[in-house]
């Protein structure tokens, strides 16, 4: 696992494959070119009010106990949606924030996409990730009252 990488107050780290930051994605390869992908967006609260852990999130489990000092994670929000290269997915994240993916393309068993998060008008978070064709991205924080949100984005490319 390669360390955290710190983005305007949050820590993203990529599961099921390295995730990286990188400055324009690009399609070379000359295999047909998958319609669409799958993007998977969750919300989780992650606090030590508790010692319960959300059914739903089991295949994370060692992943959140290894990664993150909480003792309980509750899955509060979770999207699923087929998007076409160059089509966008938008996901209001509580405490009212605004998460968008942009799926760019797809080389190397990797899934590239533009993530941008929103907060008020100003994004505080705009980068391009890829992503190891079926992995998942957890990025962590800020810290609010009731805990931490932790962000999961993962992606299917479609036949």
């Amino acid at each position: 696992m390669h360390a955290p990488m710190m983005l305007g107050g949050l820590v993203m780290l990529g599961l099921s494959g390295v995730a990286w930051a990188q400055e324009s994605p690009t399609v070379t390869s000359t295999a047909p070119r998958p319609k669409a992908v799958e993007v998977r967006i969750g919300v989780v609260l992650a606090s030590n009010t508790s010692k319960d852990f959300d059914p739903r999130l089991v295949a994370f489990r060692q992943q959140f106990n290894t990664l993150f000092p909480y003792s309980s994670y509750r899955l509060v929000k979770e999207a699923r949606q087929q998007v076409p290269w160059g089509g966008r997915i938008g996901f209001d994240i509580p405490g009212g924030r605004y998460l968008m993916v942009i799926p760019k393309g797809f080389r190397n068993d990797r899934v590239t996409m533009k993530v941008v998060l929103i907060e008020g008008t100003r994004p505080i978070v705009d980068t391009a990730l890829s992503l190891k064709n079926h992995g998942t991205l957890l990025v962590g924080g800020p810290r609010g009252a009731d805990g931490v949100l932790i962000l999961s984005i993962g992606a299917d490319k479609l036949e």
